[in-house]
């Protein structure tokens, strides 16, 4: 089931509290019933916890709560409609109370503010809605009394909810988690597999096999062997291919592949094509290829081994898989099982989840407790982070391990086998809440990311989240998925620092789906030998390689989402009455139903990337709706009048929709949270009244906010931000086309004077000005103000604000970690000024924790100075100017007329340098702990030195093909290098012309210089010709030939 059982009739308790005392439940007559209805659902729902746990091993019980259910969710449709046809009926009374009998044009006009929905088929009148309540208590009397039967323990409520938003506050700003690798096992199975690997044999292409039950690790071993330094340098392409047993589609494989390894499959849709795209990638280099989570050896024997192995110089191919006779067939010349973790280690991996602050004494006081609760995970990874997960949500002490120690769920029976004992009682111990946005994700196929911001979406719409306290709905599902991180549920993407993007595990997969499987499916339902099981499904993905896919009428249908884009007859969505989430997705989706307004349960609709060109006026019958999505809908430029009519909505985005204006009275919509590309201004065409920042005004929800077109508001806007005590995020954008062409001085002075009234509120995070085309910025980034306006700003882009000269004194920012100065071709000089001051004094600590320093296509900038020419002259005890004490990365690309880095940059912790375009630079040096150096088009590069920490040095030099030899600085630098005896961690990365290249060749005049590096790649003609060299372990391979 996707909604738990207690969680749902907790939720419904609540909704019947809020509604019965509204004027429109009076005005409907039905208070009485709906009190009834809720009198018996909260004594029902004392025993719904108990009844949760015994419906896996009890049919009986099972039934009870299928019944129950499907009586609640026709309970949650009624709170919906018993809200707008009590409405209508408040409006019906408040216009005949106010307007002559006459004025039929005028009552129309009232009546539009909120749509009388009788019209609508899908809203029964107010005696039929008087009869389902009726019939809905007589239905609860009787489940009410078969619940005696069972004998369910009463029990109070669970303090494990409470748990969830306290602990998942301050969990928010976790780090990522150290790598789960524990014990010496997984550490020799690494070296010896590594070492035959990249040993020498006649034999081009071989095959290696990593065999174990799910869960053992097999994926963690191989990802170590895949990131191993000697797989990297033994090898000039490498690519890792998930696979799985629900991979279906082989074109998609292939395409998979191709995309890894660096080329382009354009248009091509067959086999056949694709094979012949893959061998012209390939051709000629060394391939380490990893496919994991292997259930068919076809995969290899019939589609990919003649490809890879017929035309790389040297491949090998390293599989996972849960079957030895699978790694058999395919032909593995070793395979490797995984065994279980010893006790030692598991006791290990556990501390390790459990205790994060290293406390040595609670982990001998616990670790006889410990080292039995190990012993029942039988040494399986994902079951002792399992239970790991469990434990961290309790007091470190013996009474409350003995707990999970004794824990009936150990024993629990009706489960698959691979998901019984930790697995379960992981799940089983997640509050009611999490439990329903854990099982969410078994729609989501195999394979797929999750992203934070649609769970976010996705579970408010689904009803699975309640406002607490202060925190917004938006805070509480945020904190829900940092605590199912947290618990080992979701597994974050480690290349993603917020952790916005996670994946699941398979067997975590698996339990989601096992217990989700008779409300949801995810899959091609056309495939399904019986719709007769469907009948009672409430949530439907459909993932299809067909072109064209149907979905069969399921009257109880209330998610429904297209993931993949085949065409759809959209029409039919009008039948489903009870939808509460919509997603039509890609460009086959070309036109939405006026019957959409019947859909008046919806909560989310999502359209983006779709070709639709219009919305239908019916649009503002759905009151309910709280996210409409529609990012990047190419041919969409208008929206209803309508869409002011939809009081409840949350979110609105229309990012890359390229719309003529928004309709004026988006202000009214006052729940509005998030809203992203928001235009300013009218049509200019039909005469249609746009919204205004006047409206922004009345939103005080808003949490993110993104504007465009803000060169057609007017500057009498009054500061409409400023007083938004939740906004976070802010982007302000004029029309990118405003910027290309000469402005005329009364536009430039209008546009600062807008941006002059748009000081957001200091509790503000993140800002993006983009376009901006004014001749200063704006007051609030003064000097005298900053420190004020953005006190709490962390993220910092400058997009193209074309005409500013200088820019602001943005070293004030006390919190500021990311800044991206983008597109300012108006700017000569960065100085003293841009790391600000105090009073007319230098500030004493500039940029305090910045991290990251992003300029970008800069064509003017020539000079930047950290360091006054009077600092050389100052006495030793005066303090000097501290900057940058956290900054570890800069990136300066496209800034040809750049001369020099400036001096004082060696105070600052630098570990990456990124230069690319840098035209008039010469000089790169007295940088003590960089690691990290690109060089890429710098053709006025001169001297690279006394770099002493440096690791990686990436240079491209492949512009001129002509060039026969290396960068002068470069050969000065490895010279360097090779005296001072750097050590082994050396890499350098090398792209220029084929002839710079032969040079370095072995016995040709650059071998001398490259034979002393540690690690070598060289690349010319777009990588198709390499040279690969390691000095320990000696290791040289280049496809270059005399013909070449």
């Amino acid at each position: 089931m996707a909604m738990i059982v207690d969680a749902f009739a907790g939720k419904l308790v609540e909704r019947l509290t809020n509604v019965i005392e509204e004027k429109a439940i009076m005005v409907l007559g039905v208070k009485d019933e709906l009190q009834r209805l809720r009198r018996r659902m909260e004594r029902i729902a004392r025993v719904l916890k108990d009844a949760e746990k015994r419906r896996i091993q009890d049919e009986t019980v099972k039934g009870w709560i299928d019944e129950l259910k499907d009586l609640m969710y026709d309970a949650d449709d009624i709170i919906d409609l018993c809200m707008i046809q009590g409405t209508g009926l408040l409006q019906d009374v408040d216009h005949h109370s106010q307007l002559p009998e006459s004025s039929t044009t005028a009552s129309k006009r009232v009546r539009c503010h909120f749509p009388l929905l009788s019209c609508v088929r899908s809203v029964p009148s107010r005696y039929e809605i008087a009869d389902k309540i009726k019939s809905l208590n007589d239905r609860l009397t009787e489940i009410s009394e078969d619940k005696d039967k069972f004998n369910f323990i009463i029990s109070s409520k669970s303090s494990a909810d409470a748990y969830a938003m306290n602990e998942a506050s301050y969990r928010q700003s976790s780090s990522l988690l150290e790598p789960d690798v524990v014990g010496w096992d997984i550490k020799d199975a690494t070296k010896s597999l590594v070492e035959l690997l990249v040993s020498p044999h006649e034999q081009k292409c071989r095959l290696f096999a990593i065999v174990g039950m799910g869960g053992i690790g097999k994926t963690t071993l191989a990802q170590q062997i895949y990131n191993d330094p000697k797989i990297n340098d033994a090898f000039v392409l490498r690519s890792w291919i998930w696979v799985s047993k629900s991979f279906t589609s082989r074109t998609d494989l292939l395409k998979e592949i191709i995309r890894n390894t660096g080329g382009r499959y354009g248009e091509s849709t067959t086999i056949a094509e694709l094979q012949n795209i893959l061998c012209d990638v390939l051709c000629g280099k060394s391939l380490f290829l990893v496919l994991d989570d292997i259930w068919d050896d076809n995969i290899w024997n019939d589609l990919i081994k003649n490809p890879i192995g017929g035309t790389t110089t040297k491949c090998r191919v390293l599989v996972t898989t849960r079957d030895r006779n699978t790694g058999v067939k395919m032909g593995a010349i070793h395979i490797h099982n995984v065994n279980k973790l010893s006790l030692d280690s598991g006791w290990e991996l556990l501390c390790k989840k459990v205790f994060t602050n290293n406390n040595t004494q609670d982990m001998q006081r616990l670790k006889d407790i410990g080292m039995k609760i190990v012993e029942k995970c039988d040494g399986i990874p994902i079951s002792i982070k399992a239970i790991s997960s469990v434990l961290v949500t309790k007091d470190q002490n013996r009474r409350e391990w003995e707990n999970v120690l004794n824990s009936d769920a150990w024993t629990i029976t009706g489960l698959p086998e691979e998901l019984q004992g930790a697995l379960y009682l992981s799940y089983e111990t997640l509050p009611s809440a999490l439990k329903c946005c854990f099982l969410y994700c078994a729609l989501y196929p195999h394979g797929r990311q999750f992203y934070l911001q649609d769970l976010v979406c996705h579970w408010i719409a689904e009803g699975y989240i309640e406002a607490k306290g202060n925190a917004s709905m938006e805070d509480v599902a945020k904190s829900y998925y940092m605590e199912l991180i947290c618990r080992s549920f979701l597994q974050p993407d480690p290349y993603v620092v917020d952790m916005s993007v996670c994946t699941i595990h398979d067997l975590l997969r698996a339990l989601a789906e096992f217990f989700a499987s008779d409300e949801s499916f995810s899959g091609d339902p056309q495939e399904e030998q019986s719709t007769e099981s469907m009948k009672k499904l409430r949530r439907l993905t459909v993932t299809s390689n067909r072109e064209s896919v149907s979905v069969p009428h399921l009257d109880c249908l209330r998610s429904l989402r297209l993931w993949t884009p085949p065409s759809f007859n959209t029409q039919v969505i009008g039948n489903l009455k009870h939808l509460r989430l919509l997603f039509l997705n890609g460009d086959k989706i070309e036109n939405i139903p006026d019957s959409i307004g019947d859909l008046v349960h919806l909560r989310l609709l999502d359209l983006e990337h779709t070709s639709i060109c219009k919305m239908p006026d019916s649009l503002g019958n759905l009151v309910n709706l709280q996210f409409l999505l529609l990012d990047g809908c190419e041919s969409l430029h208008i929206l209803p009048k309508s869409i002011t009519k939809l009081y409840n909505l949350r979110w609105l985005r229309v990012n890359d929709t390229p719309l003529n204006y928004v309709p004026k009275g988006i202000g009214k919509l006052e729940h509005l949270h998030h809203v992203e590309g928001l235009i300013i201004g009218d049509s200019g065409d039909d005469g249609e009244e746009g919204c205004n920042l006047e409206e922004l005004q009345m939103l005080e929800k808003l949490s993110c906010l993104s504007v465009r077109n803000l060169e057609k508001s007017s500057y009498k806007s009054l500061s409409v931000l400023s007083s938004k005590t939740h906004l976070r995020e802010l982007r302000l954008c004029c029309m990118s086309n405003y910027t290309d062409e000469h402005i005329q001085h009364q536009e430039m002075d209008k546009i600062v004077q807008v941006f002059d009234e748009l000081c957001p509120p200091p509790c503000l995070e993140k800002l993006v000005i983009s376009s901006f085309f004014g001749g200063r910025y704006p007051k609030w980034m003064s000097s005298t103000s900053i420190t004020t306006a953005l006190q709490e700003l962390i993220y910092l882009q400058l997009i193209n604000c074309s005409n500013c000269s200088h820019l602001p004194q943005l070293g004030q920012l006390p919190q500021l970690k990311y800044l991206k100065i983008d597109g300012a071709t108006a700017v000569v000089s960065i100085g003293l000024e841009f790391l600000g001051n105090y009073n007319g004094e230098p500030t004493e600590i500039a940029f305090p924790k910045l991290e990251t320093l992003l300029f970008f296509d800069m064509s003017n900038w020539e000079e930047w100075s950290l360091i006054s020419g009077e600092e050389d002259n100052k006495p030793e005890s005066s303090k000097p100017l501290m900057f940058f004490p956290h900054l570890n990365r800069i990136v300066i690309e496209d800034c040809p007329k750049l001369k020099a880095l400036p001096r004082g940059l060696n105070q600052a912790n630098i570990q990456e340098l990124v230069i690319i375009g840098a035209h008039s630079l010469s000089r790169v040096s007295h940088l003590p702990v960089l690691k990290e150096l690109e060089v890429d088009d710098c053709p006025m590069l001169e001297c690279v030195e006394n770099l002493e920490s440096l690791q990686s040095l990436k240079v491209i030099d492949d512009y001129k093909e002509d060039n026969v030899s290396l960068p002068q600085w470069l050969i000065f630098f490895l010279q360097q290098r090779e005296e001072k005896h750097h050590n082994d961690l050396f890499k350098l990365h090398l792209e220029c012309s084929a002839q710079a290249l032969k040079g370095c060749l072995k016995g040709r005049p650059h071998w001398s210089f490259i034979q002393q590096v540690p690690r070598f790649i060289g690349y010319a003609k777009k990588q198709s010709m390499y040279l690969k060299y390691t000095k320990e372990p000696y290791y040289y391979e280049t496809n270059i030939t005399d013909e070449d």
